[in-house]
C-alpha cells in the first residue's frame, strides 16, 4: 500500500464519486483523503465507496487539508464548481502537489495563462479531466488527422442535445457565479474541448447566439467558428429537450470521421467510401488512470494545460459574441 500513488479527491458529489471509484480500480493508486465543505458528502462517499476505511483522511476544506495533509500525499483531483478550479489548482501546485482538475480547467483565459505560468514555475504535473482525449477513439482520430488521412481539413459539424435545463434546476450549475456560464460551459465544454483536442489549433473567428430561456445562464446556443487553417465549423447546443444525443463530424478533402463528444465510436470515410473496420488499437484511459500512469512515468499526458488554454480562449470569445451580438476575431493564444 505504501508504494501506491496517494491521491486526495476534493469535491464529493456525483462526479467526485466517479473519480473515487476510478482510483479504486487502479492497482497503483489509492484514495488518501476526501475533501468537501459538506461533511455529509464526504462521510457518505467514505462509507459507501471506501468501506469506511480508517486510513482515509477527511476534511471540510481544501485549506485544512493543505495545512495538515495525509502522509505521502502525491496528487489532488479537483471536482468542485467551475469557478473554484483556478484558485484551488494554484493552491495545490504551490503546496507541491500534482493536479488533475475536472472540466473546465478555468472560466476565463486570463486565469488559464496564470495557471500555465504556475505549472511551469512549480514543475508539477497537471491535467484536465475531459473524458474524450483519454479514449482510444480520440487517440486514433487525432493520429488519422495528423497523418493526413482526412487531407486538408474543411469543416466541423457538432451538436449536443439533452434536458439539462430541468436536470440541473436548483443546482450550482444554474448559478453563473459558480459555473461561469450555462450549458456551453457544461456539456458544451466537452464538445468544444473534443474539437479543439482533435484538430489541435486555435479558433480565429466566432459568432454566437444564445437563449437563456428566462434563466441567468445560457440554455441553447448556435454558433459558427473558424479555426486556424480556414476550417469552418457549425455548432448547436440544445439544453431544453428530452433525451441525449450528440456528435462531431470532421470533414477533409480526402475523408471524414464522425465520433461522440466523449468518444465511444468511430465512423470513417475515405475516397473509396466507408471504412468498415477502422483499426482502433490505441490505449484507452480514464482521466485518473492516465494521471497516475504519468506520475509513475508509464505514459504521456493526454490533456495538459495547452488544451485548457485553447478551450478558455474560445469560450471567452463565444460569450463575448453572444453578449455583444456581433462576430469576434481572436488573436492566437500564447502556448
Amino acid at each position: 500500500m505504501s508504494d501506491k500513488v496517494k491521491l486526495a479527491v476534493v469535491g464529493c458529489g456525483g462526479m467526485g464519486g466517479e473519480h473515487i471509484k476510478a482510483i479504486g480500480r487502479l492497482a497503483d493508486a489509492q484514495v488518501a483523503a476526501l475533501v468537501d465543505i459538506r461533511p455529509a458528502a464526504y462521510q457518505q462517499k467514505h462509507k459507501d465507496l471506501l468501506n469506511g476505511d480508517p486510513p482515509v483522511a477527511t476534511y471540510d476544506s481544501l485549506d485544512a487539508m493543505l495545512k495538515n495533509p495525509p502522509t505521502g500525499l502525491r496528487g489532488v483531483v479537483i471536482v468542485t464548481p467551475h469557478n473554484l478550479h483556478f484558485e484551488q489548482a494554484v493552491a495545490c501546485l504551490e503546496h507541491g502537489y500534482d493536479v488533475l482538475v475536472e472540466k473546465p480547467m478555468v472560466t476565463n483565459s486570463a486565469h488559464a495563462q496564470e495557471l500555465k505560468k504556475k505549472i511551469e514555475s512549480t514543475g508539477r504535473h497537471f491535467q484536465i479531466a475531459f473524458q474524450a482525449p483519454f479514449t482510444q477513439e480520440f487517440a486514433y482520430i487525432r493520429e488519422q488527422i495528423q497523418a493526413g488521412a482526412l487531407g486538408e481539413l474543411q469543416t466541423i459539424t457538432a451538436h449536443s442535445c439533452q434536458g439539462w435545463k430541468k436536470i440541473c434546476a436548483g443546482t450550482w450549475r444554474h448559478d453563473p457565479k459558480q459555473s461561469g456560464g450555462g450549458q456551453m460551459y457544461d456539456t458544451g465544454a466537452h464538445l468544444f474541448n473534443a474539437i479543439t483536442w482533435l484538430v489541435d489549433r486555435p479558433a480565429l473567428d466566432v459568432f454566437c447566439i444564445t437563449d437563456n430561456k428566462g434563466l441567468e445562464v445560457d440554455i441553447n446556443a448556435a454558433m459558427t467558428i473558424r479555426w486556424e487553417g480556414n476550417v469552418l465549423g457549425s455548432v448547436n447546443i440544445s439544453a431544453n429537450t428530452p433525451g441525449w444525443q450528440e456528435g462531431i463530424l470532421i470533414a477533409g478533402d480526402k475523408g471524414r470521421i464522425g465520433t461522440g463528444i466523449h468518444g465511444g465510436r468511430v465512423e470513417q470515410w475515405n475516397e473509396k467510401g466507408i471504412v468498415k473496420y477502422p483499426q482502433v488499437t490505441q490505449t484507452h484511459y480514464t482521466p485518473v488512470e492516465n494521471f497516475v500512469d504519468c506520475l509513475l512515468g508509464k505514459a504521456q499526458p493526454r490533456c495538459p494545460v495547452r488544451y485548457g488554454i485553447l478551450h478558455s480562449w474560445l469560450m471567452d470569445a463565444l460569450y463575448a459574441s453572444a453578449r455583444d451580438g456581433k462576430p469576434v476575431k481572436l488573436s492566437k493564444p500564447p502556448l
